[in-house]
């Protein structure tokens, strides 16, 4: 099912200049890029999650569930435009000093549902870096140089609040240059208190993007949605070219392919979207790390 009423072909426009997110980048690890879905297209993207989420076999939980729905970009020309932002994608390759860029995962609109059982709980574990900072990557689980080999994309259909579990996230955490410590992953986090003393949440309004530097020590906090709502974001793992993918992206661009959506694109956006979902996996430059990937590792996309 395709937007019923898709959005404009103009690009809305972050209220300051680029340099002034990527230097919040260079700084925290971190930045909120506003405005980088209208209104009206977040109006549709609601709309077709839901209806892509009737037909769901099993139905997912109506509580104390994190979700995805599958093929974004086959069902929707407005995420298609979202993860296409032009200023959101110049911003990561300015950070990441390559414009070879690619996607790690196929766009993943992701649901959290409200909490339910969970209020009140504090679960163990959940504590991560992201992609390619995993443990079956890194030996030792370190890393030694400055160079960026990822960033997070993560679109915010609906607000990231304090009270719909905001994820939760150590700040300046990614200039440690490790994994987090098993004692991060144990009595479950309860913020403020040691070893999460310094935990705070990411908080941005719908339709910004949360844009972080991959290293940053963070966990998806489901018992935090005390809204009694949904809340919706397109999550998006960005490496260089060289760097392989979290996991095989043919087979959602079959699934593109198959759709009528690529004609509802425009060129600049179809040709992107190639780029970041399809693009051939580059040799490594000279300098690159050595990277210790295991094969065939099952993969969870968390925020």
């Amino acid at each position: 099912m395709n937007d019923e009423n898709p959005s404009p072909e103009e690009v809305t426009a972050p209220e300051k200049p680029l340099e002034f997110y990527l230097q919040a980048l260079r700084e925290h690890g971190f930045t909120v890029l506003d405005h980088v879905v209208s209104e009206a297209a977040l109006k549709n993207i609601r709309q077709a999650t839901y209806a892509q989420i009737a037909l769901l076999d099993p139905a997912p939980p109506a509580f104390d569930d994190r979700f995805g729905v599958p093929n974004g970009i086959a069902w929707s020309a407005d995420i298609c435009r979202a993860v296409t932002h032009p200023v959101a994608l110049a911003l990561i390759r300015a950070y990441m000093e390559t414009e070879a860029i690619h996607f790690c995962h196929q766009p993943a609109m992701t649901v959290l549902r409200p909490a339910k059982d969970l209020i009140g709980e504090h679960p163990e574990s959940g504590w991560h870096s992201d992609y390619p900072y995993h443990p079956d990557v890194y030996p030792e689980d370190r890393w030694a140089d400055d160079a960026v080999y990822g960033v997070q994309f993560n679109i915010c259909i609906d607000d990231f609040r304090a009270d719909n579990a905001g994820t939760q996230f150590v700040p300046n955490s990614h200039r440690l240059k490790r994994y987090p410590p098993k004692a991060m992953n144990e009595g479950g986090t309860k913020m403020g208190v040691a070893p999460h003393e310094n935990v705070a949440q990411m908080l941005a309004p719908a339709g910004s993007a949360l844009i972080y530097d991959s290293r940053m020590w963070h966990r998806a906090s489901p018992e935090l949605n005390i809204s009694g709502q949904d809340r919706l974001a397109i999550l998006n793992a960005v490496c260089p070219s060289w760097v392989r993918p979290m996991v095989d992206k043919k087979p959602g661009m079959k699934h593109f392919g198959a759709s009528n959506m690529a004609a509802q694109l425009a060129p600049s956006v179809r040709e992107e979207l190639t780029r970041l979902c399809l693009s051939a996996h580059q040799a490594p430059p000279v300098d690159a790390p050595v990277i210790l990937e295991k094969p065939d590792v099952p993969r969870r996309i968390a925020i």
